[in-house]
């Protein structure tokens, strides 16, 4: 009985590396799954029995475009990985991603493009749906696919069916209003990085605003809604890109506050926003408040650690302006910084929690974006932990933002 037990545990061991082992492989080969791929060739399959399509070859603008943005992919997964760009003859005013690299663009839509800035942008926009994973997403939350699905891509025919319907259904009726607006941060991060001039991002999307009674624009506002909203957005993002790409200048402050430690009865902390406690061997200092929307800063320091919290009021702002598309953004910047990105929304019944942790050379930061549910006052705590090894510290910020309360 003994060795039956030891020979199981054995034999349980070897198949548990051998899967772990077959994760390891089957993630590394490619970042569109086998499943996406069958679901890109259906969707293809379809379109190209209603339109005449043809792939954009080497030497066309679209094609050239196209790999100039390639070529500046920095997220690990996509870098090599190829894109490829479909050209649909048709009058219709629309593009989409349907899976697996590929990139419809109609030519109505295309005829009324009149720089190649606006055209990278169309084109960047749609390979953020790609290397945000947007449809995988979707495709997982709507038919509840399992991670072993994924993998190891045991669907039948009926499934695989099922799969292309859904994605058929996301193409006709578009993407989440968060996934386009990751996609549109994405996009001008990575037509910066090639050269091109994000203004043309914001020139396209004019260009469907000022021919919105257009009824062959009908299809594409319905699938990418442009909203004045997404405009001011994007105005102000890339405002704040080329801001940080020129040089910052700093600002003077009426705030007269000095960095003198700020009294706290042993390790707990309060003023007439928020109350938290934190170890005692902690310091915390006060720090001059520069924006007028920050309520307050405060940094902590210790022997392996130091942090910074802030309290920003979001209620003035019509980008970013909720907790979870701060943090959804700050994950997209951490890995367009060559970071490897874990993300986790912690449970509470009073506040929204969501943590990133940033991994980089041995380095570990951990990111917190708190709210009290339905409110605009976001609590962001910043952490940088001198070891991925130092599980204390750890331990101790996880005890500290239980501790959080809210006034």
């Amino acid at each position: 009985m003994r060795n039956l037990k030891y020979h199981f545990n054995k034999v349980f061991s070897v198949i548990l590396i051998l899967f772990l082992i077959m994760i390891f492989n089957i993630s590394a080969v490619s970042a569109f799954s086998d499943y996406e791929k069958d679901v890109a060739d259906r969707l293809y399959k379809d379109l190209n029995q209603k339109y005449r399509i043809t792939e954009f070859r080497e030497g066309s603008l679209e094609y050239e475009t196209l790999k100039t943005l390639e070529k500046n992919i920095i997220k690990e997964k996509f870098k090599n990985e190829e894109f490829k760009a479909h050209h649909v003859d048709d009058k219709k005013i629309n593009a989409y991603y349907i899976g697996a690299g590929n990139i419809m663009l109609f030519e109505g839509l295309l005829q009324k493009l009149n720089t190649e800035d606006q055209l990278a942008g169309l084109i960047a926009h749609e390979m953020g749906h790609a290397v945000e994973e947007h449809l995988t997403e979707d495709l997982e939350r709507n038919l509840g696919l399992s991670l072993l699905n994924i993998l190891f891509n045991h669907f039948t025919d009926n499934e695989y069916q099922t799969m292309t319907n859904v994605a058929q259904n996301l193409i006709a009726n578009g993407y989440s209003r968060d996934q386009e607006q990751e996609s549109d941060i994405y996009a001008v991060d990575l037509m910066l990085r090639s050269g091109y001039d994000p203004q043309g991002l914001i020139e396209l999307m004019q260009i469907f605003k000022k021919n919105s009674n257009n009824f062959k624009l009908l299809e594409f506002t319905q699938t990418h809604p442009i909203p004045q909203s997404r405009i001011d957005y994007l105005k102000e993002y890339i405002a704040q890109k080329k801001s940080k790409t020129t040089g910052e200048k700093n600002t003077e402050s009426n705030d007269t506050s000095l960095n003198l430690p700020v009294k706290v009865d042993s390790a707990n902390f309060e003023n007439s926003l928020i109350s938290f406690s934190y170890p005692s061997d902690w310091e915390i200092k006060e720090e001059r408040v520069l924006k007028r929307e920050v309520r307050f800063r405060y940094q902590l320091q210790a022997e392996k650690l130091k942090a910074e919290i802030f309290l920003e009021d979001l209620s003035s702002k019509t980008f970013m302006e909720t907790g979870r598309k701060q943090f959804n953004y700050a994950a997209i910047e951490a890995e367009e910084n060559g970071y490897q990105v874990s993300k986790r929304v912690i449970k509470d019944d009073k506040l929204d929690i969501y943590q990133l942790q940033l991994n980089r050379n041995q380095q570990v930061e951990l990111k917190y974006f708190i709210n009290q549910k339905g409110r605009q006052q976001l609590l962001r705590l910043s952490f940088e932990l001198a070891s991925t090894n130092n599980i204390q510290p750890q331990k101790q910020i996880e005890n500290l933002i239980d501790s959080i309360k809210f006034k």
